[in-house]
């Protein structure tokens, strides 16, 4: 059922989805999207459409039309952008002077904090002989185990096609690739 109001929906948006007509929001298009749609609501949402697109209402949508509702939706688009920009300048700049400080800047963006570091992961991952330390051996290993399994032919290369081949075998859960070891520090 909810498959079928899908198709409907998206049966209803596509004209105006392909001349950029609306940016619906989030909260409206779930809403839209949780309501019954019949085939008189596409009808009249194509009727709509079409007579949005026939400026001279002759019954017939020529190549100027469309380029004059194209070029109307992407300055109500561009007027969007404007208004959301502007808007979030005026955020910023909360003293109102017309200018952002660095102090302005720096309140509205901070920075992340650092995550407390967790060596309990990586130590997991790599230390294969569990005693607490991680050798040169066992940082390669898993990498190096992942290599010899793609290198299908034994030739210490892993081309493009022995990796599509890998993706396209079927895999429990793992996406084929060559797994590298992490970065530390980053």
């Amino acid at each position: 059922m909810k498959l079928v109001a899908f198709a409907a929906l998206a049966l209803t948006t596509m004209p105006a989805m392909a001349l950029a007509q609306t940016d619906a929001k989030p909260a409206e298009a779930a809403a839209e999207e949780a309501k019954p749609v019949t085939r008189a609501d596409i009808n009249a949402k194509l009727e709509a459409d079409y007579g949005d697109l026939d400026a001279d209402k002759d019954g017939n949508v020529t190549p100027a039309e469309i380029n004059a509702r194209l070029e109307k939706s992407g300055q109500e688009e561009l007027e969007a952008i404007r208004k959301k920009r502007d808007d979030t300048f005026a955020k910023f700049d909360a003293d109102g002077d017309g200018a952002i400080s660095k102090a302005e800047f720096e309140t509205r963006t901070p920075l992340p904090k650092v995550k407390e570091p967790d060596a309990a992961p990586f130590l997991a991952q790599f230390d294969a002989d569990k005693d607490g330390g991680i050798t040169k051996e066992e940082f390669r290993a898993p990498t190096l185990a992942n290599f010899e399994k793609l290198d299908m032919n034994k030739d210490g290369t892993v081309s493009p096609e022995e990796v599509k081949t890998a993706a396209a075998a079927p895999t429990p859960r793992k996406k084929p690739g060559v797994r590298e070891t992490p970065p530390l520090g980053r």
